[in-house]
């Protein structure tokens, strides 16, 4: 009673002057169980501090249902149907910024020295944008009727969903059995796992949906629905998955229900009170002193954090389509790191200790501090850099080269056909380079994380794949070059330049990606230099097509003066070409 009683009252001060200072109430819990933990240590003439409560299986317990509670709400607000119309688009930019904040994260695990299991896990709290803070901040700058927002809410929930899909086969590889883990075995049970929830979603509860909603009694209908949360997240324990991502697919199964707008507003109120309890005993856990050992990592990740959401993300949504401004809104609203990454250092950092052929030493020690102190930093900047994202985007756009947006132009003209939503029949080529971009991304993902021969085997099988996503992009990539207006002459000659300065850019870029997914295990160092250069490549690139074909439009065409009245002798001397 003393331990409940002291984690809500010490989570009420915590959220009250999280509210009085303007930062998210989560920051004020993790700050507020970092004070009350039995990892504090202060000593003043004489007088020390030892903390109030200590860590016990109860609050653990407690906390974890905070977190089943926490992943079912977040699974009902991933709707399928909402999802469908942005798909490519959402796809496209989830995929890419999941894919390099995880690279950033193997980074800087590979320069810490840690092993592939802790890597894996420093990389997916790295990786783990914060749908809640994105959400609200959306809301309190009036940005939800905003063209990007649709796009930017399905992007943020499908990286929960590949996040979801990544913990559970990582949890499956680490998790002490007595028997070897086969890999085969841990993907059939992934797969079935999922496929049992698809069968719900599609078949039984929309034919049972009706009935649940003949339940007039709240009490009988609250008792419904957390049976149904608990008893999933038991089934996936029972196929050695993470409780949190069963509740996370039973969420997805009512999120396109009737029923799901009255389990939220019933819930809420229960959900809020175990996540708080959650988020405080995560505070308990990290220990103050770890602060310092942490740093390095924080100088090094936040500035990657920055490169990539705000620059790489942003440049890649302009790419695709999106205007300078709206581009720039989806970077900044990437930023924050919140609820998910705290759920990644939570899981990763148990599963390490549960095992006992594991060391403690890295993720087990410093994951939970460093991803502390990483969401207190980045959903403190997260609201700043999105109430500016204007200014940001008008400060480059008035000092980027004209090479560089002439280039830039001639890719968003073509991407945005391919990618964004367009039901021209011209535009149905597409299908196949979709389908080669997501075989080509799973086998990156399998490239990154697999070793010995099996890498090998992979990487000298990876120019193969590349040669057919430059197969499938020509194909599709044809149609639009000759039928879209890019503003300069249409000849033959511009279309072949453009069509090839494209897929230059475009399986290039992908080309880059196999490399660095190969090297990286090696010598991680030479990826940093491979990235360079195909930077460089890029902006020479532009230079060359902007020299080509934009510098004939950029030329002003003198002006002609019409003159209304010439007298008779002046006329004949300009007539003649005499000079007075």
């Amino acid at each position: 009673m003393f331990d409940v009683g002291v984690i809500a009252t010490v989570g009420f001060v915590g959220a009250a002057f999280a509210s009085r200072a303007r930062v998210p109430i989560i920051i004020g819990y993790i700050i507020a169980g970092m004070l009350i933990g039995p990892n504090i240590h202060f000593h003043l003439f004489g007088w020390s501090y030892d903390g109030i409560l200590a860590d016990s299986i109860f609050l653990q317990s407690i906390s974890q249902l905070g977190l089943v509670l926490l992943l079912f709400f977040v699974g009902l607000e991933f709707s399928i149907t909402k999802l469908m119309r942005t798909k490519e688009a959402a796809a496209v930019l989830a995929v890419t910024n999941l894919a390099v904040n995880m690279f950033a994260g193997f980074v800087i695990g590979a320069w810490l020295g840690w092993p592939l299991i802790d890597t894996i896990f420093m990389a997916g709290v790295i990786s783990m944008s914060s749908s809640a803070i994105t959400a609200k901040s959306l809301i309190d700058l009036k940005r939800l009727g905003n063209a990007e927002t649709e796009f930017l809410l399905g992007m943020v929930i499908l990286e929960s969903f590949l996040a979801m899909f990544l913990l559970t086969l990582v949890n499956g590889m680490i998790v002490p059995s007595d028997a070897p883990v086969n890999v085969g075995l841990l993907f059939g049970g992934v797969g079935l796992f999922i496929g049992f929830f698809a069968l719900l979603a599609a078949v039984v509860v929309p034919r049972t949906a009706a009935i649940f909603e003949r339940i007039k009694n709240e009490e009988l209908f609250v008792l419904f629905a957390l049976g149904t949360v608990f008893l999933a997240a038991s089934l996936a324990e029972a196929f050695r998955i993470p409780a949190i991502v069963g509740a996370f697919f039973m969420g997805m199964v009512f999120a396109d229900t009737r029923i799901a707008g009255r389990m939220k507003v019933k819930m809420e109120s229960l959900r809020d009170a175990f996540v708080a309890i959650f988020f405080l005993t995560f505070g308990m856990l990290i220990d103050p002193a770890a602060l310092g050992s942490v740093l390095p990592m924080l100088a090094i990740a936040v500035p990657l954090i920055l490169l990539n959401d705000l620059f790489l993300t942003a440049s890649l949504a302009y790419f695709i389509g999106f205007s300078g401004r709206a581009s720039t809104a989806i970077g900044t609203s990437l930023i924050a790191r919140n609820e998910e990454a705290i759920l990644y250092a939570t899981v990763g950092a148990r599963a390490i200790r549960a095992n006992p052929q594991l060391s403690n030493d890295y993720a087990g020690t410093y994951l939970t501090p460093f991803a502390g102190i990483l969401c207190i930093v980045m959903s403190s900047l997260a609201p700043i850099l999105m109430g500016r994202s204007n200014r940001i985007a008008s400060f480059f756009a008035n000092r980027l080269p004209k090479s560089l947006r002439f280039g830039a132009e001639l890719v968003k003209r073509t991407l945005k056909t391919v990618i964004m939503p367009n039901f021209l029949p011209i535009y149905r080529r597409k299908r196949l380079f979709q389908a080669s971009l997501i075989f080509y991304a799973a086998w990156i993902i399998d490239l990154t994380v697999t070793t010995g021969a099996a890498h090998l085997v992979m990487s000298l099988l990876t120019p193969v794949l590349v040669f057919g996503v430059w197969a499938s992009a020509r194909h599709a990539f044809r149609e639009p070059v000759r039928h879209t207006n890019y503003g300069v002459d249409g000849g033959p000659f511009s279309r072949s330049t453009i069509e090839t300065f494209v897929l230059r850019i475009v399986v290039g870029a992908l080309a880059i990606v196999g490399l660095v997914a190969i090297l990286w295990q090696y010598y991680w160092p030479v990826t940093l230099v491979i990235l360079y250069a195909y930077f460089l490549v890029v902006v020479f690139s532009m230079k060359v097509v902007h020299r080509r074909l934009g510098l004939g439009i950029t030329r002003r065409v003198a002006r002609v003066r019409l003159v209304r009245h010439m007298p008779a002798a002046r006329s004949w001397r300009a007539a003649s070409g005499m000079r007075r």
